[in-house]
């Protein structure tokens, strides 16, 4: 069995007929969330006044940002988007691991205190939380685990 380098490391442009997986539909809505997240956040911070500094900026009142805080959220927006309309769906699963295990260390780097630069406070913050929620989702999407018990039970319909 010959496997194309293509197949193999998920770089496979989708076919336009295929419908997407549940992996890409969550990547392709995360990455739309944290984009727009990123550009609503430009209208608290402006676009470059305090660009890493610790501001008092909380979007929505609860998560303290900055314009760069800002431009990841873009950024990560922007890849998930990108994984979800042009990998396959193995290449999908990476990104979202990739991107959950960004998250889990931003979580646990804000946790500890070290996440200023994105204007994070330490410890019990509200930003913390949603880092470490974002980490676990992904990283369940990006398992396979859903595809794989979504297929597991088609088959034992069919069988």
């Amino acid at each position: 069995m010959t496997v194309d380098p293509e197949s193999k490391f998920g770089i496979k442009i989708q076919s336009r007929g295929l419908g997407r997986t549940l992996e890409q539909k969550y990547a392709l809505l995360a990455g739309a969330v944290y984009v727009v997240i990123g550009v609503v956040g430009f209208f608290w911070t402006g676009l470059f006044a305090n660009f890493t500094e610790r501001t008092n900026e909380a979007l929505f009142g609860i998560f303290y940002i900055n314009p760069f805080h800002n431009v990841v959220h873009l950024a990560l927006g922007a890849i998930w988007i990108g994984a979800a309309l042009v990998l396959t769906p193995a290449g999908t699963e990476g990104v979202n691991v990739a991107i959950g295990g960004f998250y889990l260390l931003a979580a646990i780097l804000g946790f500890l205190g070290y996440l200023s630069l994105v204007s994070v406070p330490g410890g019990n913050d509200a930003d913390n939380y949603l880092h470490l929620v974002t980490a676990l989702v992904t990283v369940v999407f990006g398992s396979g685990i859903l595809s794989a018990m979504r297929s597991g039970s088609r088959t034992s319909v069919n069988a």
